[in-house]
């Protein structure tokens, strides 16, 4: 009897043991996780262990055990339907749009009486919005579950999407997620942006930039995609950044925005590949702007002395205040500036700029307000190498106004002193060594690129001729292998050369600039 009782008790514990182990909930077991699926797709799956959902009921039948797919529409009739021998259970289909907490029916349907499988499963037609993310619940009558499998299919041409082209490109906040399909799309003439685009089916966003870096992710989409960012207008766009198998089969793309800059991008696949998709934009936020000396209301004052005593500065995260000059011949295309200021205690002072890092400084000297007139400027020497202008005629007791800005945009640290006296020589306040001015040196040289690393289509590299020559740059990627060779006449003096590397990917690469028999070796990465 004793053994009998152990019996009884060993079998209740088992029972008891396996009631607690509750069984896994299909991984769309919920709105939030739900699968997605396309046109002229068959998926199967079973709600034997779905919990009840709470959904509206969009005409169906006393609905509790589900799972949930979702379909981005194409603009053409979509048909969704359980009627075939795999389906073992009483079926229901709604369908929804909207988010998952707040769903707004668009149909559904609980008996497909034309059915050749049996009248209680379901068959549901109804016509998708181009690009309109809709929620499928699969489901049962009352309690009833079991395993099923749904067909997806398609009727008539898809519908082109409304941003088919660059003209209507959809505005996307940064920190926001947008779906779409490129189905029923046309293919987009706009070359190379670092890897291959313009052969399959492509939509357009734009985006404004916030002075930060932004990424547009495409990861997590259904079909092998690309991506490409431009600046300029539709008519004629300029690369900024591309990508392709960023996340698998998706892509993802980084870059440096200009505040108040819209940027167009372009979300394509691989091929003729295309399909749904979900574009992520983020974005950080930008550098803090120097304080007070961003602009010329706060200039910090220098105290001009026998030697260079230089000052600390830096550009970063400042903001234009007044537009670019032209200076030594050579006119940025923004000016992220900084201020000082001094007082002449005689004639003749000499301004340096030195120890700059990271960019090609521009040294813009004025009298009088902030917008009065440039007495001096100096913009001739290679990137990172000292700034230096000599002014003369100054009034003894009167306040100038010391601007210093980065070439075509560029940002980084530098110091900055005032001298008495006229020199061609500056002393980098880093080093404490003199440093002869670039233009007057008399010999050829050669700088470095700018900027470097690159994000952009295009770098440049300033080279000194004492006369009018020509010059070869030759191109070579990590494996040696030639991919650019180039010659260009140079005149006499500072010329900036400007080399295209917009079908360039990303990489290091090592130059070799031939310049009257002489061979200038140079580094630059290509980031984009």
């Amino acid at each position: 009897m004793k053994a009998l009782n152990k019996f009884i008790s060993a079998a209740a514990f088992a029972l008891l043991f396996a009631g607690a182990v509750q069984a896994q909930a299909p991984a769309n077991d919920d709105c939030a996780n739900a699968t997605t699926v396309t046109c002229g797709q068959t998926v199967t799956g079973s709600t034997l262990d779905a919990n009840i959902d709470v959904a509206p009921a969009c005409g169906l039948t006393l609905p509790q055990y589900g799972v949930w797919y979702r379909f981005v529409g194409t603009g053409q009739a979509v048909t969704l339907s359980t009627c075939n021998a795999t389906t073992n259970f009483d079926t229901q289909i709604g369908v929804y749009t909207g988010a998952c907490g707040t769903l707004t029916c668009v149909t559904g349907n609980n008996n497909d009486g034309a059915c050749a499988s049996g009248g209680r499963k379901s068959t549901v037609t109804f016509t998708s919005g181009n690009g309109t993310v809709y929620y499928i619940w699969l489901t049962g009558v009352v309690a009833s579950r079991g395993n099923f499998a749904m067909t997806v299919s398609c009727a008539g041409g898809p519908v082109a999407p409304a941003n088919d082209d660059c003209a209507n490109a959809v505005t996307v906040a940064c920190g926001n997620t947008v779906t779409g399909t490129t189905t029923g799309a046309t293919s987009d003439a706009v070359g190379t942006c670092t890897t291959a685009l313009g052969t399959a089916p492509g939509v357009w966003y734009k985006v404004v930039g916030n002075g930060g870096t932004v990424t547009a992710s495409l990861c997590g989409s259904s079909y092998d995609t690309k991506i490409g960012v431009f600046s300029g207008t539709c008519a004629a766009l300029t690369c900024v950044a591309g990508n392709d198998d960023f996340c698998s089969l998706q892509s993802q793309v980084n870059f440096n925005s200009t505040n108040g800059t819209t940027y167009y991008i372009l979300v394509t696949g691989f091929s003729s590949a295309n399909g749904a998709f979900n574009l992520t934009v983020t974005c950080t936020a930008p550098p803090p702007p120097p304080t007070g000396f961003d602009e010329c209301a706060g200039a910090i004052n220098l105290t001009p002395g026998a030697t260079c005593v230089g000052t600390a500065g830096s550009n970063v995260g400042a903001t234009q205040s007044v537009a670019p000059i032209t200076c030594d011949g050579f006119t940025s295309n923004s000016a992220l500036d900084v201020w000082y200021k001094f007082t002449a205690t005689q004639a003749n002072h000499v301004v340096i700029v030195a120890g700059a890092t990271g960019f090609d400084p521009v040294l813009d000297v004025r009298s009088g307000s902030c917008t009065g007139t440039t007495i001096g400027c100096a913009d001739a020497t290679l990137s990172g190498q000292t700034e230096l202008e000599n002014l003369t005629g100054l009034t003894p007791g009167q306040v100038y106004l010391v601007r210093v800005y980065g070439w075509f945009g560029g940002t980084g640290s530098f110091t900055v002193c005032v001298t008495n006296g006229a020199t061609s020589l500056a002393v980098d306040p880093s080093t404490g060594v003199e440093e002869a001015l670039f233009v007057s040196v008399g010999k050829q040289q050669v700088g470095e690129f700018f900027p470097n690393p690159t994000q952009y289509d295009n770098t440049t590299v300033k080279v000194y001729a004492p006369q009018e020559t020509l010059a070869t740059v030759v191109l070579h990627d990590n494996m040696g292998r030639l991919v650019l060779n180039r010659q260009v006449e140079l005149f006499e003096g500072v010329n900036p050369v400007e080399l295209s590397i917009a079908d360039l990917p990303i990489g290091t690469y090592f130059a070799s600039i031939t310049l009257n028999g002489e061979v200038y070796r140079r580094k630059l990465v290509i980031a984009h």
